[in-house]
């Protein structure tokens, strides 16, 4: 699977367990969501932090999940812990977050720009 489409199978991954985890803890479960959105927008080395430390989350669950007996906390441990490995050992490969467009360097026309263009026979005005 290409990085492409390797990082909205992850965030669906963790998405989906942390929609679980809403229903049982929902204090994991926002945490999940705050680690897999803060990964989303920050560059390869602090997502693969961030990632290790949802790991260790969806670790604890998954123990917590056992003591309890609780087949639904498991279920969102598990998908959490999945998507989290994955994202600790490839998010380096993954492409940077995109943040907007960067502007482009123009500067302002001067009455030398416009005369150079009448020289040239371009039209100035357009």
């Amino acid at each position: 699977m290409s990085a492409r489409h390797e990082v909205p199978a992850v965030l669906g991954a963790a998405a989906l367990g942390a929609v679980t985890l809403f229903v049982t803890e929902p204090a994991i479960g926002v945490a999940v969501v705050a680690g897999a959105g803060a990964a989303a927008l920050v560059g390869p080395t602090a997502r693969a932090a961030l990632a290790a430390a949802v790991l260790l989350l969806g670790a604890a669950v998954l123990w917590l999940a056992t003591s309890r007996s609780d087949l639904a906390l498991g279920a969102g441990g598990a998908l959490v812990t999945a998507a989290a490995g994955v994202a600790a050992v490839r998010a380096r490969r993954w492409p940077p977050p995109r943040r907007g467009q960067r502007p482009t360097q123009h500067r302002d026309r001067t009455d030398r720009d416009t005369w150079e263009a009448l020289d040239r026979g371009e039209d100035p005005t357009d």
